[in-house]
């Protein structure tokens, strides 16, 4: 329905029915600023009825029109004539119209003015576009354009981290490495499994399995990892869950190699637990060694044992040395003697140096009768460490062998070597006392 006559001809409501047909919307705006015409797309874009346009009726509440992401719009007329005002001055402006209930509805606005003669604007015809869909997708490329900087720059870093990164699945399938994983492990490594050694992939499986289930947000464990080299590195291994559910769970990891952080512990520990001149373990650390190893036997629930015993060592005439040769020519034969010691043990044995000249050496027997035997080679070959050191007197050794009792305690254990090592001593001195049966 046309608003220019009270009884609207053929003609008019022909060009009524063209105008509505129009996915474009019409506004016509007269020469007094009176909208004298519209179509039903601008008023579908704009949210409002015939008479809310022309300013006849209250706007729904919380309506606004707002200049693209710039300020609403408002004045004496109304939004609308103030967005008309601002679009005739313009040419052509973005708008968003934005209502309480309502997602916002963007719209370009274009004022096209007729000149009606003498250099009067009769009318403006305003066009408008439904453009809510181009803009809502510009923005989601413009979001998907950032993820994808975002990303790009992410890769970038962990790329060129100097932290050996990889993605694995819960079965360590790697997914995903960064050039300093390959560097670690090799470009042909399919398997975080088969970098390390066998006896941890339980610890490393059970993490992987707590991860994706929540139990924990991550996990930190240390492993050697083979190398290509074939020199194992130490590796902090950190693992946190990327994403869960069976089909696509994947595990970050980031491994740092700290080798020579853990070469440096170790040497730390071994000179808290070794003898300084000797290289043997210390009196603490051999007790420690001795206390574990009675500890492990108690668990076994074993009574008593033959497989393992205590030979506890002191030197015959080692103050003769000293008296001779000095202190350095003292700390020489303290030495061979060391070295002597270890020469007649077995890998598998732990020897220490309890202070002074006294020594022990803890052994795992093939036999019962195998602790005589070694303790006596332990005898014949200390008596020729003196010849380590030019004019140093001979010395010999005098041993107390106990065979480990589970149920005595590691000074238990020592006391009763010492009191079978000054037996020993009192029966002549080069050679040994076997302790009998401990009481119950």
């Amino acid at each position: 329905m046309s608003q220019r006559s009270p009884a609207p001809r053929a003609d008019a409501i022909r060009t009524r029915r063209v105008l509505d047909a129009l996915d474009e919307g019409i506004l016509v705006r007269d020469a007094r600023g009176v909208i004298v015409d519209w179509n039903v797309a601008a008023l579908r874009m704009l949210h409002l009825s015939v008479s809310q346009v022309q300013g006849r009726k209250k706007l729904p509440t919380g309506w606004r029109i707002v200049l693209n992401d710039g300020p609403e719009l408002a004045g004496e007329s109304g939004p609308v004539q103030a967005a008309l005002a601002h679009v005739a001055e313009q040419g052509r402006t973005l708008m968003r119209v934005l209502g309480p209930d309502r997602a916002a509805v963007w719209i370009t606005i274009a004022a096209h003015a007729e000149d009606a003669g003498g250099g009067r604007d009769d009318e403006i015809t305003f066009t408008l576009g439904d453009v809510t869909a181009r803009h809502e997708a510009e923005a989601e490329n413009a979001r998907y354009r950032e993820i994808i900087d975002t990303l790009d720059a992410s890769h970038r870093i962990l790329e060129e981290s100097p932290v050996a990164i990889c993605s694995v699945d819960v079965d360590g399938v790697i997914l995903r490495s960064n050039i300093a994983f390959m560097g670690l492990a090799g470009v042909e490594t399919h398997s975080i499994f088969a970098l390390i050694p066998p006896e941890d992939h339980v610890a490393l499986r059970e993490a992987f399995t707590w991860l994706m289930e929540g139990r924990t947000p991550s996990v930190r464990r240390e492993a050697r990892l083979a190398r290509p080299s074939g020199v194992p590195a130490w590796c902090e291994i950190t693992a946190v869950a990327m994403r869960r559910g069976p089909s696509d769970a994947a595990i970050l990891l980031l491994i740092n190699d700290v080798t020579e952080r853990h070469e440096r512990e170790v040497r730390l520990r071994r000179l808290a637990e070794r003898d300084p001149l000797t290289g043997v373990h210390n009196r603490r650390s051999f007790v420690q060694v001795l206390s574990e190893r009675l500890r492990v036997l108690r668990n076994r629930g074993r009574r008593a044992v033959t497989d393992h015993a205590l030979l506890l060592i002191d030197l015959d005439g080692f103050k003769d040395v000293n008296d001779t040769c000095g202190h350095a020519g003292g700390d020489a034969v303290l030495m061979a003697v060391a070295v002597a010691i270890r020469e007649r043990t077995r890998t598998a044995d732990t020897v220490g140096r309890l202070g002074g000249d006294e020594f022990a050496a803890l052994l795992e027997l093939r036999d019962a009768t195998s602790a005589a035997a070694i303790a006596q080679q332990i005898i014949d070959r200390i008596e020729e460490a003196s010849d380590a050191v030019e004019g140093a007197p001979r010395i010999s050794a005098s041993i107390g062998i106990v065979h480990l009792d589970p149920q005595c305690s590691a000074e238990q254990t020592l006391a009763l070597a010492d009191r079978a090592m000054y037996a020993a001593k009192h029966a002549g001195k080069a050679r040994f006392v076997e302790a009998g049966p401990i009481a119950s």
